[in-house]
């Protein structure tokens, strides 16, 4: 058999084939145009219909909003609830946030009224809150001082210009109105006070650990911290309400405090009162006592001189005259009589006399 060596082959050509695909349509050239005008005449006014659609829109909206929402005088806002803790007055804190009565409750901005209020010094946190229609509640937490910061030479903090007032946190606080429990603080003295400034952070190493010796020792009844001195720089220098004079190192104040109670248990069971008190040093911590004016050994007594006996009452005795010399007249004396003498007064009687004549002494 021979083999087949016919293959595949195309009928026709490629001329053909453009022939076949060919599609013969004939269409005028008016229907063309009138058709392309037609699409586009649809374009246009369906984007003006949309466009004034959304116009329209915006215009409503905004004047219904203008007449039902903005100058509604339901929204106006009428009730401004404000509650603290601390000494700010409501017309402080209105005025920062910009928020006053009479005005639409919606124009109040709540967070740029919220970061206004928290940049106040004596502001820890605050929370506003919008209620429709028409009141807002404002509620502050504010700074709890601990204790005054007073420079040098100044006894009365509450009364200079040149003192502040610190929180736990170490941020100085300055208040226009200072409530009761103010002028029992603790007051932190020997501080240069010439750069702080309110609502700043104090980062002083001495600084850190009053408060810190504060902040331990809020809630004990017995040690109260009256006066802190800190202007040694390397130790603070305790008085407290005893007058006692105690000595803190920088570091570790609670176990300082440790140490100073159990001196203060001593001395209750001793019956006595601390005077000075040293602890920075760990071990044998050097202790005075106060001397109780009870005990107190008395003072060597000066010899006083024995009492003068009172003299008894003497009555003079009645001077006996004197005996008077007998005058004689003068006779001749003969060779042979003999010369006496006239008589003299005895001597008793001469004794007497300069007893009495002599003047009284007492015996020392």
């Amino acid at each position: 058999m021979k083999p087949n060596n016919a293959r595949n082959k195309r009928i026709s050509n490629s001329r053909q084939r453009k022939q076949q695909h060919l599609l013969d349509v004939k269409l005028r050239a008016s229907t063309e145009r009138t058709r392309r005008f037609q699409a586009i005449f649809g374009f246009l006014f369906k984007t003006a219909f949309f466009i004034a659609l959304g116009v329209g829109a915006w215009l409503g909206g905004k004047e219904a909003l203008r007449r039902f929402l903005w100058e509604n005088p339901d929204y106006f806002l009428h009730e401004i609830n404000f509650a603290t803790d601390g000494a700010l007055t409501r017309e402080q804190v209105l005025s920062v946030a910009n928020i006053s009565e009479g005005r639409n409750i919606f124009t109040v901005d709540l967070g740029k009224a919220r970061a206004a209020i928290e940049k106040m010094p004596q502001v820890e946190s605050t929370v506003v809150q919008r209620i429709l229609p028409n009141r807002i509640n404002i509620t502050l937490t504010e700074r709890r001082p601990i204790a005054w910061i007073a420079p040098r030479g100044v006894d009365d903090p509450s009364s200079s210009d040149r003192s502040f007032l610190i929180d736990a946190r170490s941020i100085v606080l300055r208040s226009r109105v200072l409530l009761p429990e103010y002028y029992h603080l603790p007051v932190i003295s020997g501080f240069e006070t010439e750069n702080l400034v309110a609502g700043k952070r104090v980062s002083d190493l001495e600084m850190q650990a009053a408060l810190e010796l504060i902040r331990l020792n809020s809630d004990s009844t017995r040690f109260q911290a009256q006066n802190i001195d800190v202007s040694k720089g390397y130790c603070l220098v305790v008085t407290d309400q005893r007058h006692a004079k105690i000595t803190f190192g920088l570091d570790n104040i609670d176990r300082q405090l440790t140490r100073l109670y159990r001196c203060l248990d001593r001395a209750a069971a001793d019956h006595k009162e601390l005077q000075t008190v040293n602890l920075i040093v760990e071990r044998n911590v050097p202790v005075t006592f106060f001397e109780p004016e009870g005990d107190a050994p008395p003072a060597d007594p000066i010899p006083a001189k024995p009492a003068k006996p009172a003299p008894a009452p003497k009555t003079a005795p009645e001077e006996k005259p004197a005996p008077k010399p007998e005058v004689r007249k003068a006779e001749p004396m003969s060779p042979k009589s003999s010369f006496k003498p006239a008589s003299t007064p005895s001597r008793s009687s001469a004794t007497g006399n300069q007893a009495l004549k002599k003047p009284f002494r007492l015996n020392p």
